[in-house]
């Protein structure tokens, strides 16, 4: 028994123990022993920052250990051949992220400041996935179709003392207290249809025992329960299948606006704009990648320019050594040697950081032994592009253009929605249950007692009830319905004005590009003919100075800026003829033809495994139905045919098989890497260089012949490697590009003499 001093005793150590949190103002902590040591390693720890623990081991990828090539180290590279081709495949083939050239170095890089936002191969994925309200993808979608089913289980037992005589309680103590023993089961299955409507069935079971009289009750304890269908549609508000699949279910809000951009079709529209973004990507990054490969091919064929020019003057020097009245020029002649090897190692250090960037762009390790080295020549020929033609290509191409056009039919969908909620709410609801009451709960197998059970009472369904009616929901004025409207058609126009917009801002990109591409052209036109000039100028500069007996400073003056026009002629011609081949492939870009230009083709994964065979079962319904004539259904057309340049518009049944990417195995989701094209380099018999005694500099190693897969083998000496190319170079030039490589001495490792 507790007296009322241990009651109050107890009750003031919980008070103390709940206001505990709430008191305010320091305290003082009481130790059984006094604190020996400071705190300032505490205090140290709690000011340093913070890093992440890894909560799975993770090993960086062996190929960033790898020291990067410089200009002293090109003597253990392995050239590699690669095509434009090749390395658009090896760019859509490896790697998650789709890079892009002008985020290297960047501050604004997305890879490094944003990678959820920067672009990867798994973006329409992940939109298809969304869940958040506002980003949905078709999945979530869909999900509000699923069937909900809840259910409740409580039990519980309560006493309560009642002010109130023996007297019609039982046996109980006066005043008494009623015990009460209760038990709840409530289940539920809601499913929500695509026409708006609602359909639930619902089974509850209450039990309830306590020790009142039974002079008032039939049983002293009883169970009861009931099973009940009910089915709600909205009438006007909201009310259809088309605004289901706009906007999704409809909520309980009552003041008619709870948004209309949760259906399945806007849904999938995003997931279309996710695809356009997608698609924008990818041609960014096979503009860049071509981009880079000419510009590696630039910077190789300038490398060899500087490189004949080097040569050149070594030889000069020479001749000059051997005659006695050199003097003066003999000197001006080293001087145009020192610049020309300053020239010479900035071009191959151009060289390694294009090689780099190409690499990037077609992910490739930094160093993995071998360099790229470009074998497709540029194009020489004039394209004249129609300007109408080409215009049109662009209005039909450009995923600007689509992904606004997606926009539009998006907002025009949910302004129909919009509209639909300008009207009073009105729901028809209808209800059935069937209702019972027993002592016990499972089966009796009585039928004089029929009441001894609630299970049986139950599917006797004696006792039922329904009910039918309206319910309406309205707020006076449905300004806020009405604001929604003005909304959605001010973005409409608002997005209709912006593709007219877009539209010229396409036209002025393609004028720019075309432009672009013309001035080049006419550059280089206009080059060869001072190519041709300086060349012979060179030439008779060069006799003439052979041919005298007496040389002055000034002839050895006009040999060297001979020489020197030369050499800045060819590589006029280059930069010009390599700027002309980038400016079609902006000019393709600005199109929106880059991708199909390339036989890149974008297409969807299969279906979900359940939604194949119920789209084929849905087929053949609508195959076999009958007309029916009197019912007039005029269907509006969601999407239209294939787009332009896709495989569908090639008027193929399936995808195209493209080798190495779209095969038997793609098709069952089993992807192979690309197959590499092999090089049309065959092989040479290279003579042997003779070898050099003075150290100088070295010279990056045309390629040899690339096998298809990466098989070990010897490295062969740099300067094979160098008089092979001679070889090969001289065989095949097709241009003015390439011109001839004069002769000099190199020692086993590829370096000059001088």
């Amino acid at each position: 028994m507790q007296t009322p001093q241990s009651r109050f005793t107890v009750v003031m150590m919980l008070a103390a123990i709940l206001l505990q949190g709430c008191a305010a103002g320091p305290f003082r902590l009481q130790y059984l022993w006094p604190q020996d040591e400071g705190l300032s390693y505490y205090v140290d720890k709690a000011s340093a920052i913070e890093y992440p623990v890894e909560t799975e081991e993770r090993t960086p990828d062996r190929n960033l250990f790898s020291a990067p090539r410089n200009i002293r180290s090109m003597d253990e590279v392995n050239p590699r051949s690669v095509t434009l081709h090749e390395c658009k495949l090896m760019a859509l083939s490896k790697g998650v992220a789709i890079r892009d050239a002008s985020s290297l170095g960047s501050p604004g890089n997305p890879i490094l400041s944003r990678p959820a936002q920067a672009a990867s191969i798994l973006d329409p994925a992940i939109q298809a996935t969304g869940f958040l309200f506002g980003n949905r993808g078709y999945e979530a979608a869909l999900a509000d179709f699923d069937a909900l089913a809840t259910s409740n289980l409580t039990w519980g037992r309560n006493e309560v003392p009642q002010n109130a005589l023996n007297t019609g309680v039982g046996n109980l103590q006066s005043p008494g207290t009623l015990v009460q023993e209760t038990f709840s089961w409530q289940s539920r299955l809601e499913k929500t249809f695509g026409n708006g409507g609602t359909a639930a069935i619902q089974a509850d079971t209450t039990y309830d025992g306590s020790n009142r009289s039974p002079a008032f009750q039939r049983f002293p304890s009883s169970y009861s329960g009931l099973m009940q269908m009910e089915y709600r549609q909205p009438l006007w508000a909201g009310s259809g299948a088309e605004y289901t699949r706009i906007a999704g279910p409809q909520n309980s809000s009552l003041r008619g606006v709870s948004g209309v951009s949760q259906g399945v079709l806007i849904s999938r529209i995003n997931g279309d704009i996710a695809l356009t973004q997608f698609e924008q990507s990818v041609a960014t990054l096979i503009r860049d990648v071509e981009r880079e490969y000419w510009d590696l091919n630039l910077a190789l064929r300038l490398y060899e320019s500087e490189r004949d020019a080097f040569s050149d003057l070594l030889v000069f020097r020479q001749e000059l050594k051997d005659r006695e009245e050199a003097g003066d020029a003999l000197t001006q002649a080293e001087g145009q040697i020192f610049e020309a090897d300053a020239r010479l190692r900035g071009s191959l250090a151009d060289v390694l950081d294009r090689e780099v960037r190409l690499r990037r762009l077609c992910n490739l390790p930094l160093n993995d032994g071998d360099f790229l080295y470009p074998i497709d020549l540029p194009s020489e020929a004039r394209l004249e592009p129609m300007w109408e033609a080409s215009l049109q290509e662009a209005f039909a191409h450009r995923v600007e253009l689509r992904r606004q056009k997606w926009e539009i039919k998006s907002l025009e969908l949910q302004l129909k929605a919009a509209n639909s909620l300008t009207r009073p709410r009105l729901d028809g609801v209808t209800q059935y249950r069937v209702n019972a009451l027993g002592d016990r709960f499972g089966f009796n197998g009585n039928d004089d007692q029929p009441l001894h059970s609630m299970v049986d009472n139950l599917v006797s369904g004696q006792n039922t009830g329904w009910s039918a009616g309206f319910q309406l929901s309205m707020p006076v004025g449905l300004r806020l319905a009405h604001t929604q409207v003005r909304n959605y058609e001010l973005r409409m126009r608002k997005a209709k004005a912006m593709l007219h917009e877009q539209e010229w801002e396409i036209a002025y990109e393609l004028a720019g590009s075309m432009l672009e591409m013309q001035r080049w052209y006419e550059l280089a036109d206009a080059t060869t003919k001072r190519v041709e000039s300086n060349t012979n100028n060179a030439k008779l500069a060069e006799e003439r100075f052979r041919d005298s007996d007496r040389n002055t400073s000034d002839n050895m003056n006009q040999v060297l800026q001979s020489k020197i026009r030369e050499r800045d002629a060819r590589q006029g011609y280059m930069r010009s003829i390599i700027e002309y081949n980038k400016a079609i492939a902006e000019m393709r870009f600005r199109k929106g033809t880059t991708l199909t230009e390339s036989s890149i083709y974008l297409a969807e994964g299969n279906w979900h495994p359940a939604a194949a065979p119920f789209a084929m079962q849905r087929a053949v319904q609508r195959t076999r139905s009958k007309d029916a004539h009197r019912l007039r259904v005029d269907t509006e057309e969601f999407v239209g045919g294939s787009a332009p340049g896709s495989w569908e518009s090639l008027g193929l049944d399936t995808r195209p098989s493209i080798p190495g990417v779209l095969n038997e195995a793609a098709s069952q989701g089993n992807m192979k890497s690309p197959a590499v094209p092999k090089s049309p380099y065959q092989d040479f018999e290279p003579p042997m260089a003779p070898p050099a005694d003075e150290p100088g500099l070295l010279i990056p190693a045309p390629p040899s012949t690339p096998a298809p897969a990466p098989v070990p083998q010897a490295v062969e000496p740099a300067a094979e490697i160098i008089t092979r190319a001679n070889t090969l170079r001289a065989r095949t030039t097709r241009n003015s590009l390439a011109p001839a490589i004069g002769e000099f001495e190199v020692d086993s490792v590829g370096r000059v003499r001088f």
